[in-house]
């Protein structure tokens, strides 16, 4: 017997009742437990914890535009409100979680003191360069690397790469005041221009000095601006004393720097015996008792001082563009400070004019030689022609420089008279005649000159 059930119509009207008020049920418990989280949540950010409060992170901006900062440079420096310094890059102080925040432009140039006269506040900032021969960066150069410095590298021509004398040097032997016996090596004052005079007309290439002594020691220097003094003092400098005698040396620097701002500019100074500067691959600069570019073999036209009694000469010949590659180069013998170079040499020389655009990266050299003996010292300025107004007598020009170093007349005198050479022998190295920081014979220059910050 089969047995055959079936739901009636009003049960199975009931279950589906049931069931739709089930599914009803549910999702009116889903929607108040999301009501209900939903609810706390809102309590627990907006009325029991309250607005977060501003937290202040320090932020320093890239320093691409800035000097590196491996080493401290600056001595006794302190800032003021001036000029605005395209190149630093300052720290900045942003508040977190702030909103509707507009930063305003910041601008420090640290040549001086930093005043808010409306605060009455001022801050003298004070930076340790360390101990030791040259770390303000002035002179030949400071033993440290880094600080937006251009890296300087000596070569002894009076000696081969292993320290034997070269064809550039006259060997004499001597009695020393012990008695004994030494060699004193001269220079052969043509054959060293020759060397000179194809260096810089092969457009610095290194290789002509590779066959010379080099010295194991680097400088790096954020300005040249070195008081006259003895010939000796370089091979001290570049801790190779030991080695090398006084004389016949070239120290040549490379590196790269950064526009401040885009202009027009050309450099301004003097060497004894030379200083040479290439910007952005064309020599620009050539000053100082000798010019390699005038080197023929047939005698010493590239002798040009007092002494050799073919100044006037040449600088009217220059005025008159007897010579192409000193095109447009003024003779400047108006700056009081300066007596002994103004007779030597007429005073500083200021050279070819060239253009920058500010941000800019461009190649830079100079060398710096010293030839017969006897003393050495430069000054490297610059001069801003953009508005076609050039310095005026008795105004100063400004320091070229890569970073905030403002080298004093004092500063330099001590760092000459208390060199070490390689036996640790502390001993002055100044020229007869400076005395004191007042006869250092250096031009003065404007603390805040703008920087030509180097970078790698």
């Amino acid at each position: 017997m089969a047995l055959h059930i079936q739901m009636s119509d009003e049960a199975l009207k009931q279950l589906k009742r049931a069931a739709f008020m089930s599914r009803l049920v549910s999702l009116a418990v889903c929607t108040g437990f999301l009501l209900g989280f939903g609810t706390i949540l809102y309590i627990s950010i907006t009325i029991i914890q309250g607005d977060p409060p501003a937290e202040f992170i320090g932020y320093t901006a890239a320093a691409e535009d800035g000097p590196p900062t491996d080493s401290p440079t600056v001595k006794e420096l302190s800032a003021k409100v001036s000029t605005p310094t395209p190149t630093v890059a300052p720290s900045v102080v942003v508040a977190q979680n702030a909103v509707g925040a507009v930063a305003a432009p910041v601008s420090i140039d640290t040549a001086g003191e930093f005043e808010f006269a409306e605060a009455d506040l001022s801050i003298d900032v004070d930076v340790d360069l360390g101990e030791g021969l040259g770390n303000s960066g002035a002179g030949l150069g400071s033993s440290t690397p880094g600080g937006s410095a251009l890296e300087g590298t000596f070569y002894d021509l009076k000696l081969t790469r292993s320290g034997a004398p070269s064809k550039i040097a006259n060997v004499i032997t001597q009695k020393d005041e012990k008695g004994k016996t030494v060699k004193i090596l001269k220079v052969k004052e043509p054959e060293l221009m020759k060397v000179a005079h194809r260096f810089f007309k092969e457009k610095w290439r290194m290789s002509i000095l590779s066959p010379y002594y080099m010295s194991k020691e680097k400088l790096y220097a954020s300005s040249f601006y070195m008081p006259l003094a003895k010939d000796a003092y370089a091979p001290v400098a570049f801790q190779c004393d030991d080695v090398c005698q006084p004389a016949g040396w070239i120290a040549v620097y490379r590196g790269k720097v950064r526009a401040p701002k885009t202009g027009k500019f050309r450099f301004v100074g003097a060497g004894d015996d030379i200083i040479v500067v290439r910007f952005n691959n064309e020599d620009v600069l050539e000053a100082g008792y000798r010019y390699p570019s005038l080197y023929d073999e047939k005698g010493n036209d590239y002798w040009i001082s007092s002494t050799s009694g073919k100044l006037k000469d040449f600088w009217k010949a220059v005025k008159e563009g007897k010579y192409k590659q000193f095109e447009g180069y003024e003779c400047i013998s108006t700056i009081k400070e300066i007596p002994l170079w103004n007779q030597a040499i007429g005073g500083l020389s200021a050279g070819k004019t060239f253009e920058v655009k500010q941000g800019q990266v461009y190649p830079i050299q100079v060398a710096v030689i010293e030839i017969p003996g006897g003393g050495c010292g430069f000054m490297l300025m610059i001069e801003d022609l953009t508005d076609g107004k050039k310095v005026k007598p008795g105004e100063k020009y400004d320091l070229f420089r890569t970073n905030f170093s403002t080298p004093t007349a004092q500063e330099l005198f001590e760092m000459v008279k208390n060199a070490k050479d390689s036996k640790g022998v502390v001993r002055s190295y100044h020229q007869p005649g400076v005395t004191g920081p007042d006869k250092v014979n250096m031009a003065p220059y404007n603390e805040d000159s703008p920087i030509w910050t180097a970078v790698p």
